[in-house]
Parts: structure tokens; sequence; C-alpha cells
């Protein structure tokens, strides 16, 4: 469980080889988010061109966000939760709606997802007051930094999304 993880770090729970070996996981998650978000990117951006770029993004919100019903499943959640959790969803979902007419829309959505990940590591099973479920170990480290990396792209991108664009499934072969 995340929250663990990160309250002891916080608190300074535990003995100083449990601090270490948790500040190493929160790294190593962080860096795996990091370089994840840089490989979507660049991978995304050859693929999807112009409105398709934006459909792919604003359509990986909602999924991103969705997972969270899966750990509410996985982990058992109690039904208020699971209310929690799909409220999330339904706020993201409106976050993505948005980003189909204004790229900043989708930026704030993704930094909101971060902030999503990163309470509910820091809170555990109760956000304000509000039953939320359980997440993997490193979770949150991981999908803050891939969040966060992803908003800054789609805020300083000069991708011309107005434009039709393309769908290239082929695009490795232009890579020469």
């Amino acid at each position: 469980m995340d929250s663990a993880l990160l309250q002891n770090l916080m608190a300074g729970a535990g003995s100083s080889s449990q601090f270490i070996g948790g500040l190493v996981v929160a790294l190593l998650y962080a860096v795996i988010g990091l370089l994840s978000a840089i490989g979507s990117i660049l991978i995304f951006r050859r693929l999807f061109q112009g409105r398709w770029e934006q459909i792919f993004w604003t359509s990986f919100l909602v999924v991103i966000a969705a997972f969270y019903l899966s750990f509410a499943a996985y982990f058992g959640a109690s039904t208020h939760a699971w209310q929690t959790e799909v409220v999330g969803v339904v706020v993201f979902l409106f976050c993505a709606v948005g980003g189909l007419f204004a790229r900043p829309a989708i930026a704030v959505g993704y930094v909101m997802h971060g902030l999503w990940d990163l309470s509910h590591s820091l809170s555990g099973s109760s956000l304000a007051g509000l039953p939320i479920t359980e997440i993997p170990l490193g979770y949150g480290f991981f999908c803050s930094t891939y969040d966060f990396i992803v908003a800054c792209y789609l805020m300083i991108s000069a991708t011309a999304w107005h434009e039709s664009g393309k769908f290239d499934l082929y695009f490795w072969r232009q890579l020469h």
C-alpha cells in the first residue's frame, strides 16, 4: 500500500534503513514515471498527429482515471470509496471533454490527476473525510510524475491540434 510508504517517509517512522529503502522505492517509481512520460510523448506524438494527438491525450486521461476503479475492485474498497472514485472519474471525464476544445483544460486535468494520485498516497484510506481506495506500492509516485510531465508537455507543445492530422501506425518507417 502506497500510503503507508509515503506516511512513513514523511513521519520518519521505522528504522533508518527502512527510511532509506522507502526513499529509494519512491525515487525509483518517480524515475520510471519520468521515463514513461518521455517515452509516451515521443511515441504518441509520432503516432497521432494534429487533432488525433489531442483525442489521444484526452482519452488517455479518462483511462488512467479509471484505474482507480480497478484498484477499488482489487483492494475490496467500501461502497463509499467506490462512490468517491466514480466521482473522481467523472471529474476527469469533464476535464477530458473540455480538453477537446481547449488545450489548457486537458493540461489542468493531468495536473489534477497527479494531485489525485498524491492525495491517495498522502491520505491513506480517507481524503478530507471521504473514503478512498488503496493504491499499489509506488503507484502514486509513478503516476503523479507521469501526469505532471505530460501536463507540462501539453502546455508547451506547439502541436497544431486545430489541424485534422493523421493517425500513422507505421511511424517508425520514417525514423531512418
